[in-house]
């Protein structure tokens, strides 16, 4: 897939969340799967990167977006990676309209409708420290495998 190409999946994949938000249907994870399953042909790079692009958008917006191409537009208003990949090629969503400009996600450190789910005690860095990605944490068969041959292996590992 193209750069523009997953955008575009991205969008329509928020599109579908949306819905099912709105009309308690499955959850995002079933049908990012499903979505998937019917398109034999991304690879896994592309799948993670698609994925990674729909929980951004998610994480971003204090409530639902009202699309997914305003949720990646409003992405895009930081990314400028993003606004380049909506160029309108063919697989590839269309160039931003000047009314479609200038809508932003949040600055609050999770959305609203996430946040009402934590404990009241909860300080903005600890829901901020949410929303990364959680640090891999590796088993290692010590008849195999020392632990210094490891760290060599993998780069940047502790």
């Amino acid at each position: 897939m193209t750069p523009p190409a997953r955008v575009q999946a991205a969008i329509e994949l928020l599109d579908a969340i949306i819905i099912a938000a709105r009309d308690a249907g499955p959850a995002g994870d079933t049908i990012i799967g499903a979505y998937f399953k019917s398109r034999r042909y991304a690879g896994s790079a592309d799948r993670r990167a698609v994925r990674e692009l729909v929980y951004r958008a998610i994480r971003a917006w204090p409530e639902p977006p009202p699309s997914g191409r305003a949720a990646m537009l409003g992405l895009a208003s930081e990314d400028l990676g993003l606004l380049a990949a909506c160029d309108g090629s063919p697989h590839g969503p269309a160039p931003p309209s000047p009314s479609e400009t200038g809508r932003t996600p949040r600055s609050e450190p999770v959305p609203k409708w996430l946040a009402r789910r934590f404990d009241p005690a909860a300080t903005p860095a600890d829901l901020r420290s949410l929303l990364s990605r959680a640090p891999l944490d590796l088993r290692v068969n010590r008849l195999r495998a020392g632990r210094d041959e490891l760290l060599r292996v993998f780069e940047g590992a502790v």
